[in-house]
């Protein structure tokens, strides 16, 4: 084989690599932690500014929201089943639901929605107007449109994560945007480890324990109802097409 020919294989085999480090780099990104900033103005009120963080690995995903000191954690059992775990990170307590027990009035069918923060069914009705980079740094910009409202999403369709979220109508203006990515694995073990130490108790067992402060106190509460976790349109309705918050 001559110099020639050994030159062009070794540059083939380069590029077999790269191409191959590249994918499963995006790969990993399914172990990430993901830092938003939410500012809302809604029409007559003072603009709101919270905090979320996704946390997720291929079948579980959580939702910390910093201000409440609540975790919204839901587990993806075979493909089938999503079970719903609420933690208090104040109380080191867990309340456990059944996979597919109506949670507040609602059954957690689509796990994309929990997985991404919005549902590729959604993600499908949206009109991409441009797309730049490539690889695990490709965006696509994305937009859905009524009467009366416009929203706005920029994708990385590698890793499945937002961006950047935009709704604006005349009674509302909402802005989801990632601040901060983290893909550190032993991060993302140990804030998950952190949550399962947890005490946890079954949902339906919480009217049985009359000695329990925390349980007690989360009955009195009506339970904390949950957050804004997830997107949802003008009329609040989430944006996977079918659920209310």
């Amino acid at each position: 084989m001559n110099f020639k020919k050994i030159t062009i294989l070794l540059i083939a085999q380069l590029i077999m690599s790269v191409s191959a480090y590249a994918k499963q780099a995006c790969t990993d990104y399914r172990q990430l932690k993901a830092e938003y900033n939410i500012s809302v103005q809604q029409k007559g009120h003072s603009s709101t500014n919270t905090q979320l963080i996704l946390w997720r690995e291929e079948k579980v995903v959580a939702h910390q929201y910093p201000s409440t000191k609540i975790t919204e954690m839901w587990q993806n059992i075979n493909q089938k089943l999503i079970k719903p775990i609420r933690y208090f990170n104040d109380y080191n307590r867990a309340i456990e639901y059944q996979p597919g027990e109506v949670v507040h009035g609602k059954k957690e069918t689509d796990w994309s929605y929990r997985f991404q923060l919005i549902s590729s069914s959604m993600l499908a009705k949206m009109t991409e107007t441009k797309r730049q980079g490539a690889g695990c740094d490709e965006r696509v910009f994305l937009t859905y449109k009524t009467d009366k409202s416009e929203l706005s999403i920029v994708w990385m369709p590698q890793i499945k994560l937002v961006e950047s979220f935009k709704l604006d109508n005349p009674s509302r203006k909402e802005h989801w945007q990632l601040t901060n990515l983290d893909t550190k694995t032993a991060k993302v073990d140990e804030y998950f480890k952190l949550l399962y130490a947890y005490k946890g108790t079954d949902y339906a067992d919480i009217g049985d324990d009359h000695t329990d402060p925390f349980l007690t106190k989360m009955v009195t509460l009506g339970f904390v109802e949950s957050g804004a976790s997830g997107f949802y349109n003008d009329k609040g309705e989430a944006l996977e097409g079918h659920h209310h918050h």
